[in-house]
């Protein structure tokens, strides 16, 4: 009788060891960055510079003693407090929807609410390059799913008409795409849902208080919600606080309420963090001045960038790109202008697909005109001073 191989136990901290090495090799290997001070960071999402809102802070100060640390419990134990409500209040009127609800984070936003609205039979219409919270969201769904290629509309047509007949249809996109900073065809996305019969979900977290006079991607094309449109996005980014929201029809928050597990198994954001929300939020919309000059500071940036033979995709957003390809090279530039002291972070995949290693470059609310030429300056020297 044949002996069964025996199967030897692997060592854990070797395997960790022989994992971190292989990353190092492949010049993926990450570390947390702390930015010094004095350095200009130019890889914040911190669009309209309301993190330091000196308003929200005062306003904060005025009303401490009123405000709970915490939450508690989850919302629907305990933890939902008056303060939340009046949030997802005025994200309602600010997106034009009939209700909201707030979550911890936008990770928590898209997975939860994916998996809450897929049933046995549908099928979801994602775009190549959404965020990976949507395609975490999507596998956790179990749903029959369709990759259609990036801002393709002939191939996301294609994709509808093979399940004409699912039970529900829904097409997911970021409105304003993270690492690309291109921004998702809605008026065509909207045709076609309308035509197909889908629903559309529309990840706005880059696109709110920048598009659409602030109100994000669908008002930036003219176009108005309805009970088929679910607006989702976060307050991290040009709200400058944390967490998340998902904005809809009554109905369809009163379902991800009682089927949302992100929401029902997690504890509710502290009144302190939607105090800080509730008001930036308010900041945002008021000030548009904010929204202008970061939009002037980036095609200020692509036109000097240009002029010095730098090429940088820019799409009208504060998200501009320099495509190294190679992750070596990312790495290189990244390091100089930090000698300089300038901050970019040098995205490699898996953020970014295999070959489009790149600087993603974010412009603030507080960064200025020379600042902006700082870094044309010195971008340029360190690629010509690359010889790998």
């Amino acid at each position: 009788m044949k002996k069964k191989a025996e199967i030897c136990p692997m060592d854990f901290s070797r395997f960790l060891e022989q994992q971190l090495l292989q990353i190092k090799k492949k010049n993926l290997y990450r570390e947390r960055p702390v930015i010094p001070e004095g350095v200009v960071n130019f890889s914040s999402n911190d669009y309209l510079g309301l993190k330091d809102c000196k308003k929200t802070k005062k306003l904060l100060i005025d009303n401490i003693e009123k405000l709970s640390l915490g939450s508690g419990a989850s919302a629907l134990v305990s933890g939902y407090h008056p303060v939340q409500k009046q949030l997802e209040e005025e994200l309602s009127c600010i997106k034009e929807s009939e209700s909201c609800i707030v979550v911890g984070s936008g990770y928590l936003a898209n997975t939860g609410l994916i998996q809450a609205v897929v049933v046995e039979g549908s099928v979801i219409f994602s775009d190549q390059l959404n965020h990976a919270s949507i395609i975490d969201g999507i596998r956790l769904s179990k749903a029959k799913r369709e990759i259609y290629r990036h801002l393709d509309m002939d191939h996301l047509e294609d994709c509808l008409k093979k399940h004409k007949d699912a039970t529900l249809k829904f097409i997911v996109t970021d409105g304003v795409f993270s690492m690309e900073g291109d921004i998702a065809p809605l008026k065509e996305i909207k045709y076609l849902a309308d035509r197909y019969g889908a629903v559309i979900i529309v990840d706005d977290a880059h696109s709110t208080g920048i598009l659409g006079g602030g109100k994000g991607t669908l008002f930036h094309f003219g176009l108005k919600p309805d009970e088929n449109i679910i607006q989702m996005g976060t307050l991290s980014k040009a709200v400058g606080s944390y967490g998340a929201f998902i904005c809809g029809s009554k109905k369809l928050i009163e379902y991800l309420v009682n089927r949302m597990r992100t929401q029902i198994f997690s504890t509710a954001l502290s009144p302190v963090q939607n105090f800080i929300s509730l008001s930036n939020l308010k900041v945002m919309m008021e000030e548009s001045f904010r929204r202008e000059k970061v939009i002037e500071l980036s095609q200020k940036l692509y036109n000097l960038a240009e002029k010095e033979g730098i090429e940088l995709n820019y799409h009208g957003t504060p998200i501009l790109t320099f495509i190294t390809g190679s992750e070596e090279k990312a790495l290189y530039i990244r390091d100089k202008l930090l000698g300089d002291g300038l901050f970019v972070q040098a995205i490699r995949p898996p953020t970014v697909p295999e070959g489009t290693a790149r600087l993603r470059i974010t412009l603030s609310f507080n960064l200025t005109e020379n600042d902006i030429n700082l870094l044309v300056k010195s971008l340029k020297k360190a690629v010509e001073s690359y010889h790998g």
